[in-house]
């Protein structure tokens, strides 16, 4: 991100413009570190600007306006990022706007330093709801789901051989009870050993141990989209993700040249919309998955290569009740840019989704 603002400037006033931003950043925000996340807001905003024509004509008026812009845009965002974790979780706008100011109030109120800003805030705010429901007697339900529902979602999304449900809101506990998933999960988890579950089913343990994880999947994806999650892989149950699994053979085998074209249906082949969205992708290497209705999905694939950008496509499908995918539409997605992403870089996600758009996803990337 730095190296691509840069162009703009020469690498003087490049070099000065970050050494301003970071001095000052320190002298007024001491206890945040925030210099990174301000001097990255500051860049998108000059290279929307076209900065180098303002930066050489108006040095000192321009350094010193963008500078009291970038720091609005910056508690801008991390406002929302309090407001949206909050109404995610009590959908009271009005209780929102409270919290969420207490929490940049204490954000800046704090003496002790502040490495993770993001991470604080989150917290920060979680910690404030739970102190608003937890002298109102009628909200208990809600306080003690606000407290579990963490540990919770973490132990749910961990592969592992059992599946908690305490954690969930009374109602929607009383909805997972009621489902064919659960009592499948409850039949099998009655076995204390995958050979007692084998010889339950008449079948090898191997097949037991597949029979095991189909029912554990089916179960998460059940209880992920009981409490609202619409993206990510882990929504769809057993079947849907193999369905998804055979599409995704299907399609690429139509970019290749190496003979295996022929196995891909001919529906698909014969479709001028996926023929051309898949030229050149010769392998699917990565991909993502949101529900957009009912059995209605927004397929994203991306082809990566070293020698030429990467190839993102978007496809909107169709599973029916057999789990047999109806093709509606596809297209070639527009690269943004191409950013290498530094390790330590935790995206947050709700419910499967990022928190942050991308200009400030990359705010966050090496220069």
């Amino acid at each position: 991100m730095h190296q691509n603002a840069a162009q703009s400037l020469n690498r003087e006033s490049y070099t000065e413009l970050i050494g301003y931003i970071k001095d000052e950043s320190r002298q007024s925000f001491r206890y945040l570190n925030i210099a990174d996340d301000l001097a990255n807001t500051l860049l998108i905003r000059a290279l929307k600007d076209s900065v180098a024509e303002q930066f050489t004509d108006q040095r000192q008026e321009y350094i010193g306006s963008a500078y009291q812009k970038a720091i609005e845009d910056l508690f801008e965002y991390y406002h929302k990022i309090c407001l949206h974790y909050s109404l995610s979780k009590t959908q009271d706008p009005e209780l929102s706007a409270d919290i969420s100011q207490e929490a940049i109030y204490l954000l800046l109120a704090s003496k002790n330093y502040i490495q993770d800003v993001n991470t604080w805030l989150r917290q920060v705010t979680h910690n404030l709801l739970c102190e608003h429901y937890r002298s109102k007697s009628e909200q208990k339900e809600l306080y003690a789901s606000l407290c579990s529902e963490d540990e919770m979602i973490k132990e749910l999304m961990c592969p592992q051989n059992t599946l908690e449900i305490e954690g969930l809101e009374p109602a929607i506990k009383a909805e997972i009870l009621k489902t064919q998933e659960y009592k499948e999960y409850g039949s099998m988890a009655s076995f204390r050993k995958i050979g007692d579950f084998a010889a339950h089913l008449k079948v090898s343990n191997a097949v037991a141990q597949k029979r095991k994880a189909k029912i554990i999947k089916n179960l998460r994806s059940r209880i992920l989209l009981a409490i609202g999650w619409e993206s990510g892989r882990e929504i769809l149950n057993y079947n849907q993700y193999n369905a998804i699994l055979k599409f995704i053979r299907n399609i690429q085998r139509i970019g290749r040249t190496d003979g295996e074209r022929g196995l891909t249906p001919s529906s698909l082949l014969q479709n001028p919309d996926i023929l051309k969205v898949m030229e050149g992708i010769t392998s699917i290497d990565d991909w993502g998955i949101t529900m957009i209705g009912n059995k209605r999905f927004r397929f994203h694939i991306f082809h990566l290569s070293l020698q030429k950008k990467p190839i993102i496509a978007t496809f909107i499908l169709n599973l029916n009740e057999r789990n047999h995918i109806k093709f509606e539409s596809c297209k070639r997605n527009k690269i943004a840019g191409i950013h290498p992403i530094l390790s330590k870089v935790q995206i947050p996600k709700e419910m499967g989704r990022s928190l942050w758009s991308y200009e400030q996803i990359i705010s966050l990337l090496d220069s």
